[in-house]
């Protein structure tokens, strides 16, 4: 079972209601295949065009995939595209599980870049530790059923 499920399912959940959270799930369910990829991503932002098509660039989509149906596109463009979709939603909590797994570099720099300066919160997973340590502010770690602040 994924990290995600467990953790959106959890019945002992607080949601204050002022979060709005977006995932990113290795299951890619929050992709409709009869759109664009930009189709994807703007009916769930609410940034403008060339921003979307800007970080849809960072992460290795052309304009051309852009305009292209998910259905059309390759496992990995599809992970990049769940990727944007989630970083541009309208929300103020990112839970994002394994997110660097088929980035190249360049697409995982961008992603460092984007979540430094995100002004939310960040629930992230990764086996990458240089990942992890160059993109986020505060880390803390689960130990044995605890959570606690990494020093």
């Amino acid at each position: 079972m994924f990290l995600t499920s467990r953790v959106l399912s959890c019945s002992q959940a607080v949601e204050p209601s002022s979060w709005s959270k977006g995932w990113f799930a290795q299951d890619l369910i929050n992709l409709d295949e009869e759109k664009t990829a930009f189709e994807n991503v703007s009916c769930t932002s609410l940034q403008d065009r060339m921003t979307i098509l800007n970080l849809l660039g960072m992460l290795g989509l052309s304009y051309d995939k852009a305009q292209q149906k998910v259905a059309n596109l390759s496992g990995g463009e599809r992970v990049r595209l769940s990727l944007a979709k989630v970083l541009l939603a309208d929300a103020n909590l990112l839970i994002l599980d394994e997110p660097t797994n088929f980035l190249d570099m360049a697409a995982i720099e961008a992603l460092e870049t984007f979540l430094k300066e995100y002004e939310g919160s960040v629930l992230l997973v990764s086996h990458d530790q240089q990942f992890v340590e160059t993109s986020v502010h505060r880390q803390w770690e689960i130990v044995q059923a605890c959570l606690v602040k990494k020093s």
